[in-house]
């Protein structure tokens, strides 16, 4: 720990109005600014908490929705947990568009409607990927 001068001669002062003062309360007041003043330097400038900048926040680039889908779907070529993902997805939206989503959120997961069953079918993931996403195209075009 670095001792720096201006804390020895503005603590020093501090500590000397604290001990040699004639009044009651110009003591207290000088023992009370001491200790406000090390702890500012102590968490300000020796520890250096630092004050969170919103700024540099705002300037984090963030994914859209869509690019967070194609790296979801790249991710699914090989993965078990980003089809079932996809699957979800499709569940959400078939839940989005019914008039009770509790009810139907929890049916598709018990009982898989057509989208589903093509999408979890055996062969080339991205062709089922793309028949299922038709059917519901085509179920979200009838309503």
């Amino acid at each position: 720990m670095k001792l720096h001068k201006a804390v020895v001669v503005i603590g020093s002062v501090l500590l000397l109005a604290a001990v040699m003062a004639g009044s009651y309360m110009v003591r207290w007041l000088a023992v009370l600014f001491l200790g406000v003043f090390l702890a500012f330097f102590l968490f300000g400038v020796e520890i250096k908490v630092s004050i969170p900048v919103p700024e540099l926040r705002a300037n984090v680039e963030r994914k859209t929705d869509v690019d967070r889908t194609v790296t979801l779907i790249q991710e699914a070529k090989t993965g078990k947990v980003a089809r079932s993902l996809l699957g979800e997805k499709i569940i959400d939206i078939y839940a989005t568009i019914s008039d009770d989503y509790n009810s139907t959120l929890h049916s598709l997961r018990s009982e898989p409607n057509e989208a589903l069953r093509v999408l979890n079918s055996e062969g080339d993931f991205l062709d089922n990927l793309e028949k299922a996403l038709n059917i519901v195209e085509a179920d979200l075009n009838e309503d």
